[in-house]
């Protein structure tokens, strides 16, 4: 092989590495959750894809349709709430699809990772309003009384 085509092969080898095999806290980045928030294998709110949820409070997401993994799933009770007094484990992962219209709006996520919560909220688009470096604004609001696990839709669903 001529040395051009073993530096070029070798160039296009090393840019499709995976970055994240590199660095695992990119798993937990923004765009990472994000992903995991337009994932289509999350539960809905009560196992029902039908269920609109109105805000409630004063709630700045609006109307919304509550996902879940399989995780966080599991931790609700029959209900489709997390138990009073309960925490999720870590590794759940909450999403409100926020409507507008009737249509996506925007994503909410909270992600429990090592007994705390990674949050944000994103525009369909991409464009993101709220993430893990300004949280204080979402746990200022779902550290309200009643509570589950900083989790406020069951005080008012």
């Amino acid at each position: 092989m001529k040395p051009g085509i073993i530096i070029f092969i070798s160039v296009v080898l090393a840019s499709c590495t995976k970055q994240v095999g590199k660095n695992p806290e990119l798993a937990y980045s923004d765009l990472a959750l994000l992903d995991t928030a337009k994932a289509s294998y999350h539960t809905y709110y009560k196992n029902d894809p039908a269920i609109v949820l109105n805000a409630a409070g004063n709630s700045p997401h609006g109307s919304f349709k509550l996902r879940a993994n399989s995780i966080a799933f599991k931790a609700m009770n029959d209900n489709g709430k997390l138990p009073v007094n309960g925490t999720f484990p870590d590794g759940s992962f909450l999403v409100k699809d926020v409507l507008l219209n009737g249509e996506l709006e925007l994503y909410a996520y909270m992600y429990k990772r090592s007994g705390s919560w990674l949050w944000g909220e994103v525009k369909k688009d991409g464009n993101f309003l709220y993430t893990q470096k300004n949280a204080a604004i979402c746990t200022s609001c779902h550290n309200q009384p009643g509570h589950r696990d900083l989790v406020v839709t069951f005080n008012y669903h």
